[in-house]
């Protein structure tokens, strides 16, 4: 495990080796239910979210409460896992989505849910060039992350990230997720 003190911040990085297989039946669960995926945008011709029910992928949960925990210990952070759309929330998808690249696509800058405690990735599939994950703040050079699989990486949710492009020949899937406070503040309608 390394916590990287970058910008003000501190982000966690760990490789996940407990229990064993949970990365592959993940992979395998999400490839099983892909074409019954909900997308919520697309950008630059790719799909940029998808997303699934947990009953279609329950081995998402293995990542998600290691986050949870670590968070706790490392970062003194408490937070709560939802598996549906935050109560009253706008966004009618669940805070867990899996993102695809294929060889020359990349995912834009951004930052995540402006109500969540805490967000996170973790690599299924993962070769040589295939995007590194990149932090960026105005004034400072760029932390760049390279994606491994069974990699998690635990970070503020308004952390400015992206993906570099996809340079290899085998297609990136991850599982991105957000955590939220506990307890949970409710949305405003």
């Amino acid at each position: 495990m390394r916590v990287l003190e970058w910008g003000g911040e501190r982000i966690v990085e760990i490789i996940l080796r407990e229990p064993k297989g949970w990365f592959s039946e993940l992979l395998h669960q999400f490839i099983l239910h892909k074409e019954k995926t909900e997308k919520s945008h697309k950008i630059g011709g790719r799909w940029e979210n998808q997303y699934l029910e947990i009953e279609k992928v329950p081995s998402a949960r293995i990542p998600m409460r290691f986050a949870r925990n670590l968070a706790k210990d490392e970062l003194g952070i408490s937070s709560i896992i939802l598996f549906e759309s935050p109560p009253n929330s706008p966004n009618p998808y669940p805070p867990f989505w899996f993102n695809v690249a294929s060889h020359g696509e990349m995912t834009g800058l951004h930052n995540h849910a402006n109500l969540a405690a805490l967000s996170g990735v973790t690599y299924l599939q993962a070769s040589e060039n295939c995007g590194d994950l990149y932090f960026r703040k105005e004034g400072i050079a760029d932390l760049v992350v390279k994606p491994e699989v069974r990699k998690l990486v635990v970070f503020p949710p308004y952390l400015r990230h992206g993906v570099h492009s996809n340079e290899s020949g085998e297609e990136r899937i991850s599982l991105a997720f957000n955590l939220f406070p506990f307890p949970l503040v409710q949305c405003k309608l």
